[in-house]
């Protein structure tokens, strides 16, 4: 009778830690697409109901997929995203309700990930050019974070927290050529953030430079090979000389 007891009181319990292993539900937005994630073993078994509670006639549904950090996610279509508004995302499993949360949309926003378009050299300097892809009302009021390491040594990397400039409705930065080694590649990637939230993007892919070689450098090799020509060129002449 124990034991029967002692198992049918397990079997509760794991039921209970599975339909509540959903209370970390977190949402964020791109101002287009609502992305909530949260804890569970078997993502295939939940679902997800966004609705907007200034239009309750609105619903969107879709299912968790498992993401690349274990948890389970789901993204939706948010439909018209207004910055005041606030919606209730809520975790399904079967019809069974299992948790609810509300977020307003402002406080929310997570930025998509940059897209860093080219990085040119322009007199010893390095100009980093980038999109948001965000909005543009919201792309004016946003920061940065730039980081750039020599290629394959991240222990020395540089982070700069910036506002960047715009040029042709894109971002852009400089990094100083006198912070760079000569002759060196380097590695530069670039993380969206906005006040609204506090909250950062992910980080855009990295793309590579390298820098000229010193101007000390130049002179010298060029110093060196004629010197190696000279010498050639002497011993050519002393060796016709001789026979």
């Amino acid at each position: 009778m124990g034991f029967k007891r002692t198992s049918f009181l397990l079997l509760i319990l794991g039921t209970i830690a599975t339909d509540t292993s959903g209370q970390s539900l977190d949402c964020t937005n791109d101002f287009s697409v609502v992305t909530c994630q949260f804890n569970a073993q078997n993502c295939a078994e939940y679902s997800l109901t966004l609705q907007n509670k200034m239009a309750l006639n609105e619903n969107r549904t879709g299912p968790f997929i498992q993401c690349e950090d274990g948890r389970c996610c789901c993204s939706i279509e948010g439909g018209v995203m207004v910055f005041g508004d606030t919606h209730t995302a809520t975790v399904w499993k079967g019809n069974k309700s299992l948790e609810s949360k509300d977020f307003n949309v402002k406080l929310s926003i997570k930025p998509k990930a940059p897209t860093i378009r080219s990085v040119k050299e322009s007199n010893g300097n390095f100009e980093v050019t980038w999109n948001t892809n965000m909005e543009s009302f919201i792309n004016i009021t946003m920061k940065a974070n730039l980081t750039y390491h020599k290629k394959g040594d991240r222990e020395k990397q540089v982070s700069e927290f910036i506002k960047p400039s715009t040029k042709d409705g894109q971002n852009y930065f400089e990094i100083l050529g006198r912070h760079l080694e000569p002759s060196t590649t380097y590695v530069v990637s670039v993380k969206s953030y906005t006040n609204f939230s506090g909250k950062f993007s992910e980080s855009s892919k990295e793309m590579e430079f390298t820098t000229a070689m010193s101007p000390v450098v130049l002179p010298l090799t060029v110093i060196i090979c004629l010197c190696l020509a000279a010498v050639l060129i002497t011993a050519a002449i002393y060796v016709s000389y001789v026979k």
